[in-house]
């Protein structure tokens, strides 16, 4: 807008404008399946509650998670499903349980030196699908040579010091120095430019539903002997 432009620069302002430049776009895939956007992990709906050797299931049914209690260092696993109740998911982990007996919702453990419980959420994360990039032109206008100097300085100083950015989705994008050209055609006027080229790689994402992990086992074989799993 030229007259807006022109009222800003009697101010002695600076305008910077930005816009992606046409036809400059280009597919930058190249690995996937590790850049997942981080999540917030919601809390459970069940709850485990252990005292000495007696572990009580409450808390409300949601499908989807998995209640896993330790005992003496194996964990046993369910998953919870949409029929179950409290009362319900009790029976099942007594039935993986060696040596327990289950009242209601209490299940009792005997022989039994270590107790651990923890469950499984199940949590929606953004997976990377492929990643693209756009160059952008942020340009300066500035009233006089030296503004446009010091707002050029700041600019490359923010973005080479973040040259990463979060986006809305928690992907991140990086950017990219592509160049600098301006232009002092119409300093009569009391305005000078400079155009900063930058590409900016970003994420194509779809929701995905994944699981928090409540145990990992490790499967060892040894050199003389059979195999083996060592739960974490």
């Amino acid at each position: 807008m030229p007259q807006q432009l022109k009222a800003l620069m009697a101010a002695g302002n600076v305008m910077v404008s930005i816009y992606g430049m046409p036809g400059m776009g280009k597919n930058t895939t190249r690995f996937l399946g590790d850049d997942d956007a981080q999540a917030s992990i919601p809390a459970p709906n069940i709850t485990i509650a252990i005292s000495g050797n007696q572990v009580t299931i409450g808390g409300t049914i949601k499908a989807g998670e998995a209640a896993t209690v330790k005992v003496n260092y194996q964990p046993y696993s369910y998953a919870i499903q949409a029929t179950d109740t409290v009362n319900t998911i009790a029976a099942a982990l007594a039935a993986l349980i060696p040596n327990s007996s289950v009242n209601g919702t209490a299940i009792t453990i005997s022989e039994v030196f270590d107790i651990e419980a923890s469950i499984s959420v199940p949590v929606t994360v953004q997976q990377e699908i492929g990643r693209q990039a756009q160059v952008f032109m942020i340009v300066i206008w500035a009233p006089t040579e030296l503004l446009r100097d010091a707002a050029g300085r700041a600019l490359e100083l923010a973005f080479k010091q973040q040259p990463r950015i979060t986006m809305p989705d928690n992907t991140w994008a990086r950017m990219l120095y592509r160049g600098v050209t301006q232009t002092d055609g119409a300093e009569k006027q009391q305005i000078y430019r400079r155009n900063l080229l930058y590409e900016v790689e970003y994420a194509l994402t779809a929701p995905v539903t994944e699981n928090t992990v409540t145990n990992l086992g490790v499967n060892i074989t040894p050199a003389n002997g059979s195999s083996f799993n060592v739960n974490i």
